[in-house]
């Protein structure tokens, strides 16, 4: 902290904490609900706007107050923090961990040096439950030339 901060009173805490539990009981059952994963996933923001609101170390602004919950409703919708969520994000991902695990098949029995990037674009899309644009392209690069070698040999004979 600076070395100018003052910590507040605690009275000033007491009111703090009062205020924060009329205007915010579902953002604070909800948070306290997922600190678990809010900490797994390093969600820094809500875990300190958390704090805040319990200990009532710190006012809480509008700006602040609009950004929480803005921030919690952006949780609400990611699979990683909703299990309904979760469940229907791995039935979309089956068809694409298919296809990363057939073009990492394809890597290792080519012994290719693009084994790792698929490793990590599939821990990627285990842990997140995307891909982006960029994995799926650098992916079917990755087939196109696996694909394109496997007749390289026939043209020697």
């Amino acid at each position: 902290m600076n070395r100018f901060y003052r910590k507040p009173k605690p009275e000033t805490m007491k009111k703090n904490r009062e205020t924060a539990r009329q205007q915010f009981p579902d953002e604070m059952k909800w948070l306290k609900e997922n600190v678990a994963k809010l900490s797994q996933y390093k969600h820094k923001f809500l875990i300190d706007m958390y704090q805040y609101l319990i200990t009532g170390g710190r006012k809480i602004t509008p700006k602040m107050a609009t950004a929480i919950r803005t921030s919690i409703e952006k949780c609400k919708k990611d699979p990683r923090y909703d299990e309904t969520l979760q469940i229907e994000a791995k039935e979309k991902l089956q068809p694409i961990l298919a296809k990363i695990n057939i073009v990492k098949a394809m890597a290792e029995a080519k012994d290719d040096y693009s084994v790792d990037f698929i490793i990590d674009v599939e821990r990627y899309v285990r842990d997140k439950y995307r891909i982006t644009k960029k994995q799926m392209a650098g992916l079917n690069k990755v087939y196109k030339r696996l694909s394109d070698n496997l007749f390289e040999g026939d043209e020697n004979e």
